[in-house]
């Protein structure tokens, strides 16, 4: 009975995408529903840019660590600068991990309580740092700064990517773009109006400079608390939730070809109607982890990754062109959103992504060659900031094309995560190699092997959608 009843409403949704179909082509629809429709989903583009800027502001905390470690170190002196560089490594490592829980929440208990429930925890966890006096007690708040994250995430990405399933590409560098934008002028405005670095006391000294940093450095926590709340609001009060007949109807879903002059006899029919039997989503994800296809691809992204975890280790390691790096990523990260917001919906992700891996091994071999050059980091940090931010665009797009909108967070957690791993590695080989440059020369070298082995992996990817019938 209870099948009969799953068919019957199959069949009905069938002859409403049917008819949405017939009222595009004879513009029977209303007009005032579209542009309500447009408005909705413009709303909620908003929503997500909102949003990813609470989160952005956390990792821009990761230009500020040797800061905190200035401010610890009035507690304990033997706290050495070198453990800031642990904090944001640890809080991506549990962010990459836990991702999928956010789209797990999402379906038990909507996606308005999830985005709450996520700044609920990152307002609590920069509360307790605000009175917290230990850097040990900081690695466990980071981390749980970075489950918080996880938790909110892609929810509001995928919302608005959802109104425009044809553009997600473009509605992902847009994000990105109000994301990177946002982190350049806060990380001025930390060193200017917070830290007030070498601007309002260039010839201070050293000790005195501490003191500063110890009676500024926790106005940086009542930002972050002020901002998640203000930003959890904002995203709230933009958010609308996505109907997906709206979407059919309009004409913003994805174009499928379908071939109508295939013959329709009774076995035909009846492999159609297996594949439409409803699957559980917990089913779907099962598959979709057990698949070649996923596992080929957590391992594209876990070998991409190793060189631009280590050049952002590098940022946070050098105190005297800390904010300058900062600011020049994130500058080159808006030029590559515009750049992938324009192509990535137009050209295939395996072309776009083989261009990327052959950038990032040629910038690999590029840095072993000019290692020691005073200034060859600038360049690097732009040639990585524009693959970094061109790869996030065009896999979470990506992403939602092959497995479809309903299991992207789950499935892009499970796949993206792989990335966070590396980043890891790349703080273990600083505290045992330290300064040895030739050893690096050689870790640099073998992340632009890497790279390539991503690369020949992503010359098999295909634009096929997921099977979750097989």
């Amino acid at each position: 009975m209870l099948e009969f009843k799953e068919n019957e409403n199959m069949l009905e949704d069938e002859i409403n995408i049917e008819q949405m179909e017939t009222d595009k082509k004879e513009d029977n629809f209303n007009k005032k529903d579209k542009i309500i429709y447009i408005f909705k989903g413009i709303s909620s583009i908003l929503s997500s840019i909102i949003h990813n800027i609470g989160y952005i502001s956390i990792w821009v905390l990761g230009y500020t660590t040797i800061y905190l470690i200035s401010f610890r170190r009035h507690y304990n002196q033997n706290i050495d600068f070198s453990q800031s560089y642990c904090l944001i490594p640890l809080m991506n490592l549990v962010f990459g991990l836990t991702a999928p829980i956010g789209g797990i929440l999402k379906d038990k208990y909507g996606g308005r309580t999830t985005i709450f429930f996520s700044n609920l925890i990152i307002c609590i966890s920069f509360i307790i740092m605000y009175f917290s006096r230990s850097i040990y007690f900081d690695y466990f708040l980071m981390c749980l700064n970075g489950f918080g994250i996880a938790v909110g995430y892609n929810i509001t990405k995928k919302n608005a990517c959802a109104f425009f399933m044809n553009r997600k590409a473009l509605i992902c560098a847009i994000i990105n773009l109000f994301s990177n934008a946002f982190s350049f002028c806060l990380i001025f405005y930390f060193e200017v109006f917070i830290l007030n670095f070498d601007i309002e006391y260039p010839s201070i000294d050293k000790i005195y400079y501490k003191e500063k940093i110890f009676l500024n450095y926790q106005r940086i926590f009542i930002f972050e608390i002020v901002l998640s709340i203000f930003t959890c609001l904002i995203t709230l009060l933009l958010y609308f939730k996505n109907d997906v007949n709206e979407t059919i109807k309009f004409g913003f879903n994805e174009k499928i070809n379908i071939d109508n002059n295939k013959s329709t006899n009774n076995n035909e029919i009846e492999k159609i109607e297996k594949n439409k039997k409803k699957i559980s989503k917990n089913v779907k994800i099962k598959y979709a982890i057990k698949n070649n296809r996923t596992i080929k691809l957590i391992i594209m992204v876990f070998l991409f990754y190793p060189m631009i975890n280590s050049i952002n280790s590098v940022m946070r390691m050098d105190i005297h062109f800390y904010f300058i790096f900062g600011a020049l990523y994130n500058a080159a990260g808006c030029i590559s959103s515009l750049i992938f917001g324009l192509i990535g919906d137009l050209v295939q992700f395996r072309i776009l992504f083989v261009i990327l891996a052959a950038l990032l091994s040629l910038t690999s071999f590029i840095y072993v060659k000019y290692f020691e050059g005073e200034f060859i980091l600038f360049p690097i940090i732009v040639f990585v900031s524009l693959i970094d931010n061109g790869f996030n665009i065009i896999f979470d797009s990506h992403i939602m094309k092959v497995y479809g909108m309903d299991n992207y967070i789950e499935i892009w957690g499970i796949i993206r995560g792989s990335g966070r791993i590396s980043e890891i590695f790349g703080i273990i080989f600083y505290f045992i190699l330290e300064s040895n440059s030739y050893v690096y020369k050689i870790i640099y070298g073998f992340t632009g092997v890497l790279s390539l082995i991503s690369l020949g992996l992503g010359l098999f990817e295909t634009e096929d959608k997921f099977n979750y019938e097989n």
